[in-house]
């Protein structure tokens, strides 16, 4: 009898854990399902922070407009910044602009904004754009090819925005909240990622050189498709890495950082190695971008 008792007496922690991690599914398995008309308003978020999306015409009816008209129901209070990139067939971009311009822009709130791109431009512009509207405030950026449970509403009530620096959530760049305390401290995004990739390890080499540390929370209410497009913005002026990545931003990531495998400089999760900066790097502020013209809720920078 005491090899079982001691056996069963070593398992209980895992037994408490498991239990522990059905109960935590449940719960928030529960939350999921309660329509967003019932999760009333407890706090006014309309000054804590600003929403930004990214995106462009191969997901716009699957993935954003659900999840823009998502967030407008959640959150009809915050500001949302939504950055349009475009894309190399010109007359096809020309009707999905006229599209969205109907049936969104023109319907929107006035606290919502439409950066909208003619031709195809790099992520980090599109952040620093999203940057510039959100000006001293915190901005929340998200990928679109997200879905949001209505509990999310309660979760960015109880999420302490003034402490945010840099934030992950769910340890992934594809939904972060940045504070304009580190733009001041970091400087924008760089400008020369022609694409897509990468550019979240430049920005975390960079936070590092800054001992500033990069936050990760848990949000059980945030789902990424993780969408892998048949076309993007930018395959025809760069073939593709990583799957959906730019290689050109790979190639601008190794004229800025080297690998440092002695184990000194920045250490980069995805690349499971230390980096250093090839030269001295500059930090641009975001008050030297030009600013943005923004009329009746929308912005032209490419006209």
């Amino acid at each position: 009898m005491e090899p079982l008792f001691l056996s069963l007496a070593m398992t209980k922690p895992n037994l408490n854990f498991y239990l522990y991690r059905m109960a935590f599914a449940v719960v928030h398995g529960a939350k999921r399902l309660i329509p967003a008309a019932l999760i009333s308003h407890r706090l006014d978020l309309g000054g804590k922070f600003v929403i930004g999306i990214t995106t462009y015409i191969e997901r716009y009816d699957y993935y954003f407009k659900p999840l823009y008209k998502s967030l407008s129901i959640l959150f009809p209070e915050v500001p949302i910044v939504v950055a349009v990139n475009g894309f190399p067939d010109q007359q096809k971009q020309r009707k999905y602009l006229e599209r969205l311009q109907s049936e969104l822009c023109d319907v929107c709130p006035p606290h919502h904004t439409f950066v909208l791109h003619d031709r195809p431009r790099g992520l980090t512009t599109l952040w620093n754009e999203m940057l510039q509207v959100a000006e001293h405030r915190p901005l929340w950026i998200l990928n679109d090819d997200l879905s949001v449970d209505s509990w999310l509403r309660r979760w960015a009530e109880k999420f302490d925005w003034s402490c945010a620096r840099l934030t992950l959530l769910n340890d992934t760049w594809s939904h972060f909240i940045i504070a304009p305390e580190v733009v001041a401290e970091a400087g924008i995004f760089e400008i020369s990622f022609p694409g897509i990739g990468f550019e979240d390890m430049d920005y975390t080499a960079r936070l590092g050189l800054l001992a500033i540390n990069i936050a990760n929370v848990p949000c059980p209410y945030l789902h990424h498709s993780n969408h892998q497009p048949q076309a993007t913005s930018f395959d025809e002026i760069s073939e593709r890495t990583w799957g959906k990545y730019t290689s050109a931003n790979e190639d601008c990531f190794y004229r800025l950082w080297v690998r440092s495998s002695d184990g000194t400089g920045v250490y980069i999760k995805q690349i499971r190695d230390f980096v250093k900066p090839l030269q001295p790097l500059s930090f641009v502020p975001l008050s030297s971008l030009r600013p943005l013209e923004i009329r009746k809720c929308m912005a032209f920078p490419d006209r």
